[in-house]
């Protein structure tokens, strides 16, 4: 259900922006790219510190390709709270809320595409919170895409959620720890030293100048933010939710080999093999040579999308029926062209 923007967003922020209804009450500002007789619907999730306006570029060239594109912000960040609450937790923005809101989204895109394939595309964090709606709804996923993610051992997020615990109690769940940010987006920013603090993003420097003059991007997340994530990703990455993944569900990740987030590629490597691992039958990684965190926004960025764009295009032909069972498996072609 659409809803009237909160009382924090100007007339002007809410242009090209609807709001949907959460159930405990919470207006989800999404945005969306539609196209007439769409391939598929994409779904962006995006990461931390950033929000859904960041994706229109790469919405409209999905557009051109055929593809209809929804992306919303979570909780915390975006439009869903005024600039000075942006990273903080509360009664009606915290983790659990942030994974409820991509149900709410789903049923949303399904009702205005009930006839097309859904496309779960989740940057960085929103690779993390993608995943997670996986391991509870993959039914209702036909691909799943996970750009700049990550994987860390469960004990390690687990031990890392316990002291960011401790900075909550130390200087209060929505106070930011500088040890916190040090070894976070501190430690990926040393990484391209001497430069802005967040040309670990990308080598384009015009976007990184974009990314630091926008209010709701670059914001430090707090304490209270940083238990909840680092709590849902330990479980997350459990091999035991790995598993709850249908398996037949087709999974492409991408990275650069420059990315400190997945420390070169390893580790995004290392959590395809965790996936193939859970019994995953139809897992693809492409790292890019020199490539940073943000793929979509990167000099090679042509490259990435044409490349993202041919494997959902051939994944759609190939699965042909979807998972929940909307088009004839036996007219794959005509459901690609959009004319069926």
């Amino acid at each position: 259900m659409n809803i009237a923007p909160a009382e924090h967003i100007t007339e002007t922020d809410a242009q090209g922006v609807e709001f949907l209804l959460a159930e405990d009450g919470h207006a989800i500002p999404l945005r969306h790219w539609p196209v007439a007789h769409p391939k598929a619907l994409i779904h962006i999730a995006h990461g931390m510190s950033e929000h859904s306006g960041l994706y229109a570029d790469a919405a409209a060239v999905f557009n051109a390709a055929g593809y209809a594109v929804m992306a919303h912000d979570h909780r915390c960040h975006g439009l869903s709270v005024p600039i000075d609450k942006l990273g903080q937790v509360s009664e009606h923005q915290h983790w659990e809320a942030v994974c409820a809101d991509m149900r709410s989204v789903n049923v949303h895109g399904k009702s205005v595409y009930p006839d097309v394939p859904w496309i779960l595309i989740g940057h960085s964090m929103g690779s993390f919170i993608s995943l997670s709606f996986a391991e509870r709804h993959s039914q209702h996923i036909d691909l799943l895409v996970l750009q700049g993610t990550n994987y860390e051992a469960p004990w390690f997020t687990w031990a890392a959620h316990w002291f960011a615990a401790f900075e909550c109690w130390r200087q209060g769940v929505n106070a930011r720890s500088p040890i916190i940010h040090a070894l976070t987006f501190g430690k990926f920013a040393r990484a391209f030293k001497p430069g802005s603090d967040y040309d670990w993003l990308s080598r384009d420097t015009q976007f990184v100048q974009r990314y630091l003059d926008d209010p709701r991007c670059g914001v430090t997340c707090s304490n209270g933010f940083w238990r909840d994530l680092l709590e849902g990703l330990s479980r997350t990455q459990r091999m035991s939710n790995l598993r709850k993944i249908r398996k037949d569900l087709p999974i492409y990740s991408f990275a650069g080999a420059k990315d400190p987030v997945g420390k070169e590629g390893v580790t995004v490597a290392t959590l395809d093999d965790k996936l193939e691992t859970a019994g995953m039958r139809d897992v693809t990684l492409k790292i890019y040579e020199d490539a940073r965190h943000d793929l979509f926004h990167e000099t090679n960025r042509a490259e990435v999308l044409s490349d993202l764009i041919q494997w959902l295009d051939d994944t759609l032909v190939r699965v042909a029926q979807p998972a929940c069972t909307l088009k004839p498996a036996q007219e794959p072609a005509a459901w690609l062209a959009g004319s069926a």
